[in-house]
């Protein structure tokens, strides 16, 4: 009984060790339904907003769906009711590439993780003639340590879900999503729910795991045949 309890041990220190690496992961802090968003008069959005662990640079920041007249006419977010957002306007020179980063520790040389996010496009806003004002249609790539690891073009403004992965190779690194805007124009994409898990476990884990299944096969069969010895 007791190899059981320690193979269970040895098991969720090992499968389950990369739970809680992601912090932040739907842009719920700080709140930002109260704040003034830039120029526009309105409020629930902040551009560059600080907090301690994702920095933002260029047109990039935290956008609220609980007032209802928010500037990026955002609906229903992924989780929670804040999403991050990344934009830029080409056409304007004080515009500079949005960006979203958080630095991640804990991580295990050589093994592969998963990047998963919810992405959504801004509605867009046309003029009388019907000519594009500003709104969606914003690409961006997703980086790990400078290196682009997914390029990602979302085409809904309903948030639907993403992948892409990376292998580890220190226990830090830093993740980043960043405008690329192929289209021109004043563009914006929410990103959400920014998930990072193990793809599967590295080597030396995996014998680990077998390790551990083999104690809880030899436990059970133990009890089994000391069970078949006791008397009737």
């Amino acid at each position: 009984m007791r190899l059981q309890k320690i193979a269970i041990i040895v098991l969720l220190m090992n499968c389950c060790g990369w739970a809680g690496i992601m912090a932040n992961s739907s842009f719920e802090n700080p709140d930002v339904s109260g704040m003034l968003c830039g120029v526009s008069g309105l409020y629930g959005c902040a551009y560059q907003p600080v907090t301690a662990n994702w920095a933002f640079t260029g047109s990039s920041g935290i956008a609220s769906d609980i007032d209802a007249s928010n500037p990026f006419n955002l609906g229903s977010t992924a989780d929670g009711t804040q999403t991050g957002f990344i934009q830029w306007d080409t056409a304007n020179p004080a515009s500079h590439p949005g960006t979203m980063t958080q630095t991640l520790t804990g991580l295990v040389f050589g093994q592969s993780y998963v990047v998963s996010f919810q992405a959504a496009q801004r509605p867009d806003t046309l003029g009388p003639t019907g000519a594009f004002l500003f709104g969606g249609d914003q690409d961006f790539n997703v980086l790990w340590n400078d290196s682009v690891i997914g390029y990602f073009f979302p085409t809904s403004t309903s948030f639907s879900g993403y992948v892409t992965s990376f292998t580890a190779t220190a226990s830090t690194g830093t993740l980043a999503f960043l405008a690329v805007d192929t289209l021109l124009g004043d563009r914006t994409a929410f990103i959400d729910d920014v998930q990072i898990d193990a793809a599967v476990p590295e080597p030396s884990n995996g014998l680990m795991v077998l390790f551990a299944i083999g104690l809880i096969g030899v436990g059970l069969f133990r009890k089994l045949i000391y069970t078949r010895q006791l008397p009737s």
